[in-house]
């Protein structure tokens, strides 16, 4: 069965859970820190509340949920058989769930989204509309995908502790590269070969900021696919991952 989905922008997404649980009178099927939706059968409903990607109370997006990728794609062929403009999306992670996606506009630039679920996930993922919030700008990366990514040598991992108080020289992970907190960039043009290539970054512990600078700045120099593992270093050795101290393992090297 197809549902019409309907994600709202809204300034406190916890709010909005309580209000539209009484109103719905179904409680929601996902609620994240920033993130919630609602499955409701009678009518067909999906909504979606997402705080940080617009004005509170205006529409992010509208669409339709369909049970399989080829319905999807069915409907893309129609649409575009139509002479609508249509987008087809890589299959890839977003709202906490992988998803098979296509997009069009109507006349007044509203964008409607064609997509079926594949699986859930336990991370947010892309935004569909380039949200500012950190967990969409550089999805989480968990400690597994980090230590798959570590064994990948087409994946390159950040130390983005910062060089002030030495913190890479007192303890990092394995194979990361130090990034000094200036000059990111340039950095990064020297260690990354391709601006689609996959990059995590991390930092000392789930409080330290500079993972998010540093991937906010790739972001905006044109990476395409930053992660950021929160716990760092920290979170790393918490989970009796090993540590490694002193030499120093520079960007490009």
């Amino acid at each position: 069965m197809s549902r019409f989905q309907l994600s709202l922008n809204v300034d406190d997404v916890d709010a909005s859970v309580a209000f539209y649980t009484k109103l719905l009178g179904v409680g929601p099927a996902k609620h994240r820190a920033g993130y919630a939706n609602f499955v409701v059968e009678d009518p067909p409903l999906k909504l979606i509340v997402i705080e940080g990607e617009g004005a509170a109370g205006s529409i992010n997006h509208v669409g339709i949920e369909y049970e399989s990728g080829a319905e999807v794609a069915t409907q893309t062929k129609r649409i575009a058989s139509l002479d609508l403009p249509v987008a087809v999306d890589d299959q890839h992670t977003c709202c906490f769930a992988t998803q098979e996606k296509a997009w069009t506009r109507d006349a007044d630039d509203v964008p409607w989204e064609l997509y079926t679920v594949v699986e859930d996930t336990e991370h947010f993922g892309s935004s569909p509309h380039g949200g500012t919030p950190v967990d969409m700008l550089l999805p989480p990366v968990t400690i597994e995908e980090l230590e798959a990514a570590l064994e990948d040598p087409n994946v390159v991992v950040i130390d983005a502790q910062g060089e002030d108080e030495g913190n890479y020289e007192k303890a990092h992970i394995a194979g990361a590269l130090n990034f000094a907190l200036d000059d990111v960039a340039e950095q990064a043009a020297l260690a990354v070969s391709d601006k689609d290539q996959r990059v995590v970054v991390y930092c000392t512990d789930q409080d330290c900021l500079g993972a998010e600078f540093v991937g906010t700045l790739l972001v905006q120099a044109g990476y395409s696919n930053v992660g950021r593992f929160p716990g760092g270093v920290d979170g790393w050795a918490k989970a009796g991952r090993q540590i490694e101290t002193g030499a120093d393992l520079p960007a490009g090297s």
